[in-house]
């Protein structure tokens, strides 16, 4: 909890925590991520770079996107 300058606050502690666990679940989800080398070639990997700064997005997120595409086929 961050604290602020100003008038205090006239909530009670309970109503804070309260207020606390709720926004708890406006928060986004962390996806648990795990490893996964492959070794592809040098051609294919400088193709899938450039396609990802074509899109603005990482090499992580193009591998990821294309792997549900696949997957959901």
């Amino acid at each position: 909890m961050a604290l602020s300058s100003g008038k205090p606050s006239n909530r009670t502690q309970k109503e804070l925590a309260i207020e606390a666990v709720k926004n708890i679940d406006n928060e986004p989800k962390k996806i648990k991520m795990h490893r996964f080398n492959v070794d592809i070639p040098e051609t294919l990997h400088r193709e899938m770079k450039i396609k990802a700064v074509q899109e603005g997005v990482t090499l992580n997120v193009l591998a990821t996107k294309i792997f549900n595409e696949y997957l959901s086929k």
